[in-house]
């Protein structure tokens, strides 16, 4: 939450008058040098990430300011920024006084998560001469105010209302003197809370960005791109305020520990203890998997054909294949569609087959979409077919995540991979990253459709979707089942993943692309570990991952672990993106959901869960591929974590995001 603020307070600073400035700015040089935090390329950044991480960024933005524009009061001790990995300032820190500098990373490393310990985010205050408080706000967020866009007015345009809320903001930080103490995090979050209550978090965040003072530290864009980018700014905060409890009237979300506790006591409650190492695999018991069908939410149906789709070729070709192919419904999901050569064409084959009669849905992000696919997207759209931005009202910071195409109800494609080059591998010149998908037919198939139809008839301003005919089943020999979540509810696939942990007893393969534990997972996997049970994880290093924010996170979630026993490899080269969990060679589960605190919080997923058959096997077998081709760490101390005071904000502050 406080890494949250202290990137709104960027923007703040960056308009406040000199005056104001001086008042929290340190008035003694500091004693060693400062240097910008670096946190990788803006444009590798995830949406939901880069609008917190980079306030003075636009994602596609040619030109990149630095940190130090934005905030010049701002910077972090050169000490701290050891390893950090160089590109793209994402955020500048208060300088650290001379007078506290020796203190400051022995008490952030012994004592945090206590804030007033952090030293390091703390600047020298200057006394302020008696009644110039007031006076140094005056004029603070008066510059340009657009009233309307285009001549049409607009709730998140900047408003007196807004104005206000920007400025108690700016008093807050000036009655602390730039220190973000327990009070002045208080402080600031009920202002915060207040403005998302009243309906002006994003004009407030809006009032900033159209500041002419912040806007000429901010790259070029017009003003509906500020304003977009106004948007999915609050909307973050909106997010981790809500979650917080900090909106008045609205309940925060269930606490790490506390959601810990329950899932536990719901897989206690079942009438399986667990199996020591070497038993029978409780997957392979018919009550086991009842109760699995419990917590899921769904059931096992028989006779499906289940295969995997190694990498993007596979996938792009069967894709292709059932698409052309398709004679009455074509129903596309995807995190997004790119304006790409994967993206293209794509786009020709849907608007071929909707030329043909066939039905066309396509159905993305609605915030993605704000990013990836513009071109793509109005393409479909001139042409005829209905494309939903998906959006829940209610949670306007949850995400649409679950890929899933559907033909004739008949067929269907599900996993990690995008309508894009990074996944599908169309343009030989663009990134390859490692991914998973899996084409299924039966029963299962038309469980996809309805997931598909349930998220499409929700939108607004699209048509209906009645139901699909009666699948046939599928040739294959595989039970499968297909579990959805929302995070509005209960993560269903955080439980199917627990549950299926909880019966093993040999072996469990993780292959995850963003894998960053939290307190259910952890504890699941320790006690797998306890029983004797193997588990082989291959993730993400720090030179592969996409989203240079998690990869210090990611490998954080490992010590602990490989302590009790685990055992872990980490991609080389290209990205890795793939998720599945196979277990004791007789269970798979394999799909969008990412074994991370966002995929849980924030985002809509679909896991296919298969029992028998030949996927456990298959799976089993691409690990072992990807395992030879990635680095084994033996040690903890082998993974070499950065040591930065930007790693212990991340996790603490920004957890829900990770």
């Amino acid at each position: 939450m406080s890494f949250l603020i202290l990137s709104a307070l960027g923007l703040c600073l960056g308009a406040m008058p000199a005056a104001a400035q001086r008042l929290i700015a340190a008035p003694v040089r500091p004693a060693v040098p400062v240097v910008p935090v670096f946190a990788g390329p803006a444009a590798s950044l995830r949406p939901s990430l880069a609008p917190v991480l980079s306030p003075a960024l636009s994602l596609s933005a040619p030109a990149l300011r630095p940190a130090a524009a934005v905030a010049p009061a701002l910077a972090l001790p050169a000490a701290a920024a050891v390893a950090a990995p160089a590109a793209v300032e994402v955020l500048a820190w208060p300088a650290v006084p001379s007078a506290e500098a020796a203190e400051a990373p022995r008490e952030a490393a012994s004592s945090f998560p206590a804030l007033q310990s952090l030293r390091i985010l703390g600047a020298a205050a200057a006394r302020p001469a008696a009644g110039r408080n007031g006076a140094v706000l005056d004029g603070v967020f008066e510059g340009r105010r657009p009233r309307t866009l285009n001549g049409v007015s607009d709730p998140a345009l900047p408003n007196d209302a807004a104005a206000q809320a920007a400025r108690r903001v700016v008093a807050i930080l000036v009655r602390h003197r730039g220190r973000l103490t327990p009070e002045a995090e208080r402080d600031l979050l009920a202002v915060l809370g207040e403005a998302q209550a009243a309906g002006i978090l994003r004009p407030a965040v809006a009032a900033m960005l159209f500041d002419p003072l912040v806007a000429q530290r901010l790259p070029p864009m017009d003003d509906a791109r500020r304003l977009d980018y106004a948007r999915r700014f609050a909307d973050m905060l909106d997010a981790e305020l809500t979650s917080g409890g900090f909106v008045p009237g609205k309940p925060g979300a269930e606490p790490w520990d506390a959601m810990a506790r329950r899932h536990a006591a719901l897989l206690d409650a079942s009438a399986y203890a667990p199996r020591p190492a070497g038993a029978p695999s409780l997957l392979e018991e018919p009550g086991f998997i009842a109760e699995l069908e419990a917590l899921s939410g769904a059931r096992f149906s028989g006779g499906n054909a289940v295969r995997p789709l190694i990498d993007g070729p596979a996938s792009a070709a069967e894709r292709e294949r059932l698409m052309l192919g398709a004679k009455a419904s074509i129903h596309l999901a995807a995190w997004a569609i790119y304006d790409d050569v994967s993206g293209e064409r794509t786009a020709d084959i849907l608007i071929a087959k909707h030329r043909a009669g066939v039905k066309v849905r396509v159905m993305v992000d609605g915030q993605t979409a704000l990013l990836h696919g513009g071109r793509t997207l109005a393409r479909l759209e001139a042409a005829g077919i209905e494309v939903a931005r998906w959006r829940d009202p209610a949670r306007p910071y949850d995400g649409l995540h679950a890929k899933v195409l559907v033909v004739d109800g008949r067929a269907a494609v599900a996993g990690g991979m995008n309508v894009g080059d990074p996944y599908l591998h169309m343009d030989p010149r663009g990134q390859k990253w490692r991914d998973t998908d899996v084409v299924f037919e039966g029963p299962a198939a038309l469980e996809a459709a309805a997931f598909f139809r349930s998220l499409w008839n929700r939108q607004a301003g699209v048509a209906p979707i009645a139901g699909e005919a009666a699948a046939v089943p599928g040739s294959g020999g595989a039970r499968v089942s297909l579990v959805s979540a929302e995070p509005s509810g209960e993560s269903r696939v955080l439980l199917a993943h627990l549950k299926a942990i909880r019966g093993a007893t040999r072996r469990i393969n993780i292959e995850n692309a963003y894998f960053i534990t939290f307190p259910a997972l952890r504890d699941a996997l320790l006690e797998a570990l306890a029983r004797g049970v193997e588990v082989n994880i291959l993730t993400n290093s720090l030179e592969s991952v996409d989203e240079p924010i998690v990869g210090v996170p990611i490998l954080e979630s490992l010590p602990e672990l490989m302590r009790a026993g685990a055992k872990v490899w980490l991609k080389r080269g290209a990205t890795l993106h793939s998720k599945f969990m196979t277990v004791d060679g007789v269970y798979a589960g394999i799909g969008s959901f990412n074994l991370h605190p966002r995929s849980v919080r924030y985002e809509v997923e679909l896991l296919l869960q298969a029992l028998g058959g030949a996927l456990p096997g298959e799976l089993d077998a691409v690990f072992a591929r990807d395992q030879a081709e990635a680095r084994r760490v033996e040690r903890p101390a082998d993974l070499a974590i950065p040591a930065t005071p930007l790693n212990a904000l991340v996790r603490r502050f920004m957890f829900n995001q990770l």
